[in-house]
């Protein structure tokens, strides 16, 4: 058996200090936060964009129904004077 093998088969690999693997693991916390801070604010922004979205969608559909039904009234006005001018005519 060689030394080399047994040295491996021991796990007797040398470690890095304590120092490093906090400097290593603080690292990983550190860009872990920032991901997930970056991904909270996305989601924040979409939701928030979804929202005004929803906001001006329905504003919308407001006015168009607002619309519809003046565009109904003016026509509903126009036959009436219609009918009024006919009358005057028939009179005249």
């Amino acid at each position: 058996m060689s030394t080399v093998g047994g040295y491996k088969k021991m796990n007797w690999n040398s470690k890095q200090p304590a120092w490093k693997e906090f400097e290593i693991a603080r690292a990983r916390r550190r860009n872990a936060i920032k991901q997930f801070q970056a991904q909270s604010d996305a989601l924040a922004y979409a939701f928030s964009n979804a929202f005004n979205n929803q906001i001006n969608g329905v504003g919308e559909v407001a006015a168009m129904t607002a619309q519809a039904r003046l565009n109904k009234r003016v026509a509903e006005m126009q036959k009436s004077m219609e009918a009024n001018y006919a009358k005057l005519d028939k009179l005249v």
